[in-house]
């Protein structure tokens, strides 16, 4: 797809449409296109790729259970008036949906973020509200841009300002994109920039690191989680590949990672096998 010189520009995010990240980046999207917002009225962060569609609130109790009597299939998903747009009781996902099918112009592309705290990894793509409401557009065939901000060890209150230079780099990837056929290769990008007391040391074509570790341990009686993925950031001593985000993040470049929509099928001939058995 190729985009206009002068896009129409969805911007969504998963923190929520008063996070100082989207201010940011609406600022600097609105100088290269006519920006409209979609965005959660509320954080909305890790819930992936969840959906309002085919939910509603059960009649006993505060639990979403799925209601199949509605022989339409349509579900409201509330919103109120916004000064940057449309702040939605909903999620990421539910935003990118609306924001691409329910409004007039659609979008040429949709960007998510800025997010407070990087979105590295493949493990992550799934988890993120704000990869996955740039996940959601892909699917419904629009290009779009996650953009994440490195927070890690950085301890002061965000303001907008401190998204700007994310801002410019997202404009810039806006801008510099028609003509030259990125999005006929490519149906999103990740975006992750280094933290805002950081000069970027340029930027990384990345690939997504494959390395996930999690620890679980049950000690008096209650579960614990260990994230080691970041405790080897705070660390600064990673098992990752010179050519994956978190190498990249670490080396304060800018990571930029082209990634389609994962599709792809195996045809695994064990699968087969079983299956000749039960026949």
């Amino acid at each position: 797809m190729e985009l206009d010189s002068d896009p129409h520009i969805l911007l969504t995010n998963d923190d929520g449409i008063d996070a100082p990240g989207i201010r940011g980046l609406y600022d600097a999207l609105s100088a290269v296109g006519t920006v409209t917002v979609v965005a959660p009225d509320r954080n909305r962060s890790a819930v992936g790729r969840s959906l309002s569609y085919g939910r509603t609130k059960s009649s006993d109790d505060d639990d979403l259970s799925v209601d199949l009597a509605d022989s339409a299939f349509t579900v409201p998903v509330p919103h109120t008036d916004h000064e940057l747009g449309y702040a939605v009781d909903g999620t990421p996902c539910d935003c990118a949906i609306v924001g691409t099918k329910g409004l007039e112009p659609a979008p040429d592309i949709v960007v998510s973020g800025c997010n407070s705290g990087a979105n590295l990894g493949a493990y992550v793509f799934s988890r993120s509200g704000t990869v996955s409401a740039a996940m959601e557009a892909a699917f419904l065939g629009t290009p779009s841009i996650a953009v994440s901000l490195d927070t890690l060890g950085y301890d002061e209150e965000l303001e907008p300002a401190d998204f700007e230079r994310a801002g410019e780099i997202t404009a810039d990837l806006v801008a510099g994109a028609p003509g030259t056929g990125l999005f006929d290769r490519v149906d999103y990008l990740n975006v992750n920039v280094p933290r805002p007391d950081r000069e970027p040391n340029g930027f990384a074509l990345t690939r997504p690191t494959e390395i996930y570790e999690m620890d679980a341990t049950f000690e008096d009686g209650a579960f614990q989680l260990t994230n080691r993925l970041w405790q080897q950031m705070a660390n600064r001593d990673i098992p990752d590949g010179e050519d994956t985000d978190r190498h990249a993040v670490l080396e304060e470049e800018v990571s930029i990672s082209p990634l389609r929509v994962p599709y792809e099928i195996v045809d695994a001939e064990p699968v087969r096998r079983i299956l000749d058995d039960i026949v």
